[in-house]
């Protein structure tokens, strides 16, 4: 299977190191449920200059993996499954994030670094699975993936009235959605 899968959210621990940058340079101590909102200039009163600044920070320190994201991508690529970071970091990143996944000792087939907010744009065919913590993008993804994932945070709550994302806990709980994907999709062969 092909699987798109995002960093920061998903795979590296963005909200501990927020959280620091936040103390640090306002000086104001928050916990993730504070963060309620993917855009963190609506959720701390910044400007948009402001918040470019502080991601560029939080990019730059040695975000933490969640645990399993290691273990788990590393069995999917043994299962033989393409793997597609789909990152919506900036462009001139490019070099540091490919440092980083291989200090972390990510496994993935390609890295794509995509416009944040239209990720879902991207020209990658064939990708059965999307694993994503902006819901504004696993939205977006239900047009063209089948099985789009939220990871579970408080900036990506949603009624999901019409059920077009399932909502996913940690990475054994991805692993195991995938297994049952994989398992329907080889009997229907």
């Amino acid at each position: 299977m092909n699987i798109g899968i995002d960093i920061d959210g998903v795979i590296a621990n963005f909200a501990d190191p927020l959280i620091r940058a936040v103390k640090k340079n306002y000086g104001l101590l928050i916990k993730e449920s504070d963060i309620t909102n993917f855009n963190l200039s609506i959720v701390l009163g910044i400007t948009k200059t402001e918040e470019s600044q502080l991601v560029s920070e939080i990019l730059n320190d040695d975000l933490p993996l969640y645990s399993g994201a290691k273990e788990t991508l590393a069995q999917l690529g043994k299962e033989r499954h393409n793997i597609y970071i789909l990152t919506g970091r900036w462009s001139y990143l490019r070099s540091l994030t490919e440092t980083w996944l291989k200090e972390k000792g990510i496994h993935y087939t390609e890295l794509h670094l995509l416009p944040l907010g239209k990720k879902y744009q991207a020209n990658i065919e064939g990708l059965d699975v999307i694993v994503e913590d902006s819901l504004e993008e696993a939205i977006e993804w239900t047009t063209r993936v089948k099985h789009v994932f939220v990871y579970d945070h408080p900036w990506n709550q949603t009624l999901n009235i019409r059920g077009l994302t399932k909502r996913v806990h940690s990475w054994s709980e991805i692993y195991c959605e995938i297994q049952q994907i994989n398992s329907i999709n080889q009997k229907q062969l």
